[in-house]
């Protein structure tokens, strides 16, 4: 435009589907409008793909509502090494998939802690363990089936023999009660 001294840079957006990246829009706008033009497509691809609109954090839902936390604190009590050892579910997120599927990625933290009293009170060691997983909940079914396990900072090895001992946690499937409630 005649007497625009505005400078026009590239808006460029970029959206991230599972294993690809996909280039949606460059726009030249003027610097100032860029926020406005951001959220006017953002609105625009989630009303077209609400896929990538929604990721819900149900880690209180799962802790109120299953006994999930409690096999992970059980699991420690019996596998982890200390005197202040503890597990806990430290994260759970539901994200919509393909075929209406949804994507459930857990993490749980194993921690093995040993502290000595006497003479003087001080920390032996103090590691943890975490643990994240992934499956894929069908909700007409509420199964979820078990796609990918990881195990970071395993100092011992434990959690991942105990996981090479137990081949099928992979590809597993269980039952969610109530699955729907976590999907509202």
């Amino acid at each position: 435009m005649p007497g625009d001294t505005q400078t026009r840079v590239p808006l460029i957006l970029i959206f991230q589907q599972p294993g690809k990246f996909s280039l949606y829009f460059i726009i030249m706008t003027k610097l100032d409008l860029k926020p406005i033009f951001t959220t006017v497509v953002l609105t625009i691809l989630f009303i077209i793909n609400p896929t990538q609109a929604f990721s819900k954090d149900i880690t209180k839902q799962v802790i109120d509502e299953t006994p999930l936390d409690e096999q992970i604190t059980l699991f420690c009590l019996m596998h982890c090494i200390g005197n202040e050892k503890e597990g806990t579910l430290k994260s759970v997120t539901v994200n919509p998939a393909e075929n209406n599927r949804y994507i459930v990625r857990g993490k749980a933290a194993l921690r093995n802690r040993q502290v000595a009293q006497r003479p003087y009170k001080f920390t032996v060691y103090d590691r943890t363990v975490i643990v994240n997983s992934v499956g894929t909940l069908n909700p007409e079914t509420c199964e979820i089936r078990v796609d990918d396990i990881t195990v970071q900072n395993d100092f011992q090895n434990i959690v991942t023999n105990l996981l090479k001992s137990q081949s099928d946690a992979i590809g597993k499937v269980v039952k969610v009660p109530n699955c729907k409630n976590f999907l509202n």
